[in-house]
């Protein structure tokens, strides 16, 4: 199913035979899921599994549904707001098909599907950036052999087995409670009672809504999160890179490009793309695959043929597509995507002292 069939079924807009059952055989599915989620959060709870510290600030990133919520360019602002304070900042994170507990990171041959990395990578040039699924060896290695001062967790408010001294939580202001539900009926990870864990939530794509839905997400968060402070994030589009990883101004963008992505959240990048004025037209001038999604040489070829018969040569993603697509694309093919960056608009006092005060 496409992201639009998806939000009609798990959004109970579609009544129809089909749809009433999957959201009956999910429904069946998801106590399962819940039990497991309430065990993994009582070990922690209870004190039973012990939460690892470093002798650095650990900031958690996070969120409490699956997909895209603007995770990777909302780190990428924490670490630069940390280096302009003469701070060096280290990532942990577990990486997509990351390696074992005795790999400390992974290498760029390597890093099939780990599209966060390397977007960090050229976000934040230089920032030490450790893949591990022991994210606690992660944390330690940051320390004692890159010398960081603080450690970001990446994905971090389920892996409590660090110790973080701020967990920030995203929500998707275009999705923001996953349907309601947890999964897989919906898309929540954990109860939105979970968010009073939460020293910080931030919401994030403030831009794809209107102030009404941002209040209403205000007031939801409000019952469950015990007046947790709450900051409010855009993401603005700030350039093209190609790729080749040369970059050009918003103002040279494609005319009429083949566009796609495969990234947790492709309803916001359609309506970014929407909001540059392009005209998306699902499974026409748009496709969508899955989250993380390796491309083979094969659908890399299709797209091409695609846009040929469309009568362009140039392609348009995300900056987490492009990056696996370097040695993928015939010369005659010029394949470029949107780099966003996130913007503060309402709260940036409030994320300011909390950073300060874990130092």
């Amino acid at each position: 199913m496409n992201p639009a069939q998806i939000e009609a079924v798990f959004s109970g807009q579609r009544r129809d035979a089909k749809a009433v059952l999957l959201r009956l055989l999910l429904s069946c599915a998801a106590p399962i899921y819940a039990g497991g989620s309430i065990l993994n959060r009582l070990r922690y709870d209870l004190k039973l599994s012990p939460a690892h510290r470093t002798n650095v600030p650990v900031i958690s990133i996070g969120n409490i549904t699956t997909g895209g919520t603007g995770k990777t360019p909302f780190a990428a602002f924490i670490v630069k707001s940390l280096q302009a304070q003469g701070k060096q900042p280290g990532i942990a994170s577990r990486g997509y098909k990351s390696l074992d507990n005795h790999s400390s990171a992974l290498t760029e041959n390597n890093a099939t599907g780990n599209d966060e990395k390397l977007v960090l990578d050229q976000s934040c040039p230089g920032t030490p950036h450790l893949q591990n699924r022991n994210r606690v060896e992660a944390a330690r290695q940051l320390v004692t052999e890159h010398a960081c001062d603080c450690v970001i967790l990446d994905d971090g408010f389920q892996h409590r087995r660090l110790h973080r001294d701020l967990d920030i939580v995203l929500i998707d202001a275009v999705n923001p409670f996953g349907y309601g539900h947890l999964l897989p009926r919906g898309l929540l990870r954990e109860p939105l009672s979970s968010l009073a864990r939460a020293d910080l939530l931030v919401i994030t794509r403030t831009e794809q809504v209107s102030a009404e839905d941002i209040l209403q997400i205000q007031n939801q968060l409000t019952r469950y999160s015990n007046n947790t402070p709450v900051v409010e994030i855009a993401f603005e589009p700030t350039g093209l890179i190609d790729q080749h990883g040369n970059q050009s101004p918003i103002a040279n963008q494609p005319k009429k490009p083949l566009m796609f992505c495969g990234i947790g959240n492709p309803i916001g990048f359609s309506r970014l793309l929407e909001g540059l004025n392009y005209e998306v037209t699902p499974n026409q001038n748009f496709f969508v695959f899955p989250d993380h999604h390796h491309y083979t040489q094969s659908e890399v070829n299709q797209l091409c043929d695609s846009a040929r018969q469309a009568g362009t040569t140039q392609l348009l993603t995300t900056h987490k597509d492009i990056v696996k697509l370097t040695d993928k694309l015939p010369p005659e093919i010029t394949c470029q995507a949107i780099c966003i960056e996130a913007v503060i608009k309402n709260g940036n006092k409030v994320l300011d002292q909390k950073l300060a005060d874990i130092f």
